[in-house]
């Protein structure tokens, strides 16, 4: 596997689920509570968390933002080298009165992490439980 593909569907709009994706406050209400997160294109992402005693240091070029539709990061430097050139890209979908969001995040040079698909698991749950009560479980 080289990238890591997941979705949530859920009851809010298209416009909530793409300020959750664009916007700090967003960021820091269902990933990352110390997110420093511009809100324009070419902007850098910086997010800092400990897991399991560790740091993690996580930066992203903001590389597109179409409103309602679309956002693509890519990780321009990490505390595992495996991530740096990964690329995570969003899209949002109006389906049946609900929104779809689904996550690719590729550009993996070998299989993508176990862990990180795992965790994806994790975030992409505390986006749902964000958008539809706005409070997620960030790290």
């Amino acid at each position: 596997m080289s990238a890591i593909k997941d979705e949530i569907r859920s009851n809010a709009s298209a416009t909530k689920a793409y300020e959750a994706l664009t916007r700090q406050a967003g960021y820091r209400g269902w990933w990352n509570a110390k997110a420093e997160v511009p809100e324009s294109v070419g902007g850098e992402a910086k997010l800092y968390f400990v897991k399991d005693g560790h740091p993690v240091n996580m930066r992203f070029r903001i590389d597109e933002m179409k409103a309602n539709e679309s956002v693509r990061w890519t990780c321009t430097a990490h505390d595992m080298p495996t991530w740096v050139g990964t690329s995570l890209n969003w899209r949002i979908k109006e389906a049946g009165g609900a929104v779809v969001v689904s996550l690719d995040h590729s550009g993996w040079k070998d299989a993508a992490p176990g862990p990180v698909a795992e965790g994806w698991k994790h975030f992409l749950g505390s986006l749902k439980a964000y958008l539809e009560t706005g409070t997620g479980q960030p790290w």
